[in-house]
């Protein structure tokens, strides 16, 4: 199981590419490059940095991309068959098996929804956030939207999200120093072979919706 530290900040983070020179300097990195269902050609990567501090949990990645598009245009849509990253997280692992996923493409449109483990085999209903909710998120990024269509010259993209934990439940689940987290990073919208997590997922075929494969967040 691999670990990642989410160290605090009490800087204002700003959403965007930049690194250096900027509270995402003191963010450790992540690759998502575990590229389970390869069997041939690239393998682009993804990188990505996580902080927090007492109102949200900041998110900034680096895509590599020679194909980006997204059509996803509503809340809650299907994002993840656009060009995008994803960020699956179970606040609270020795509780219960509750856990979010928060799907942004390219362009910043995005989902955020809640469910329970094997909710789809169990056919057990999802939590959609609406669009009050919504509307606490910050997500920018490289791409103008509200839509992309791939073009010869594309190389890559960057996205920077602001999620607050009050967004998360309605209730605060902010951590602190020693709080762990069970969560998982992923990069979507590509053919299966490209298909990339953090953390590995065992399993023949790509299944994000596998919290049981999810790795270690500390938060610092």
């Amino acid at each position: 199981m691999k670990e990642y530290t989410v160290n605090r900040t009490t800087a204002d983070v700003p959403l965007a590419g930049t690194i250096s020179g900027t509270p995402w300097d003191d963010a450790a990195a992540f690759r998502i490059d575990e590229f389970s269902w390869h069997d041939g050609g690239p393998k682009p990567l993804t990188t990505g940095r996580a902080l927090y501090d007492d109102r949200a949990i900041y998110l900034q990645y680096h895509v590599e991309d020679t194909d980006i598009a997204a059509s996803v245009t509503e809340l809650n849509g299907p994002t993840y068959r656009d060009s995008s990253v994803e960020f699956f997280a179970d606040p609270t692992p020795d509780d219960d098996s509750r856990y979010f996923n928060f799907e942004p493409n390219c362009c910043g449109q995005f989902k955020l929804a809640w469910q329970e483990r094997d909710w789809e085999a169990r056919g057990i209903g999802r939590d959609l956030v609406s669009s009050d909710v919504a509307a606490t998120v910050d997500v920018e990024t490289s791409v103008p939207g509200p839509t992309k269509d791939p073009h010869p010259g594309d190389e890559e993209w960057w996205l920077a999200a602001a999620v607050p934990f009050d967004a998360l439940t309605g209730v605060s689940l902010a951590p602190t120093s020693g709080t762990e987290w069970r969560g998982n990073f992923y990069r979507s919208g590509v053919p299966t072979a490209r298909k990339a997590t953090w953390n590995p997922i065992e399993k023949p075929e790509p299944d994000y919706h596998s919290p049981e494969y999810f790795g270690r967040l500390r938060f610092e």
